[in-house]
């Protein structure tokens, strides 16, 4: 059997700095540190994921950049908590681009920080 190629899998600066200051920070202040770290994971796992499988997400019809054709894949954690990983395929260089990481659903009522 031949063996798939491997992607790089590069998160953007942008898509970073939602997680770091919007996602974790919701994680972080609506689990426990038990469940928050077992999110977090997951979601580390699905993104390792990518690197020999990035067909497997689907098209994210909202949004194209000239020909570049983006797509997603859907950590569903909870009923209030989901998360669109966004990325493009960069074919010629095996690399796939995370582009955001959209929060779908985040139950306001849920969030115990408020800024």
């Amino acid at each position: 059997m031949a063996e798939k190629n491997r992607y790089e899998v590069i998160v953007t600066k942008p898509a970073r700095d939602r997680f770091q200051n919007e996602i974790l920070s919701y994680i972080s202040n609506s689990f426990s540190d038990r469940r928050a770290l077992e999110i977090e994971n997951n979601l580390k796992k699905l993104l390792l994921t990518l690197q020999v499988d990035p067909q497997r997400g689907s098209i994210e019809k909202l949004i194209r950049i000239g020909d570049q054709i983006f797509r997603f894949v859907l950590l569903k954690e909870t009923k209030f908590f989901e998360i669109k990983i966004i990325y493009f395929i960069e074919e010629s260089q095996n690399i796939v681009q995370v582009t955001d990481f959209f929060p779908t659903k985040m139950n306001p009522l849920k969030k115990r920080f408020q800024p």
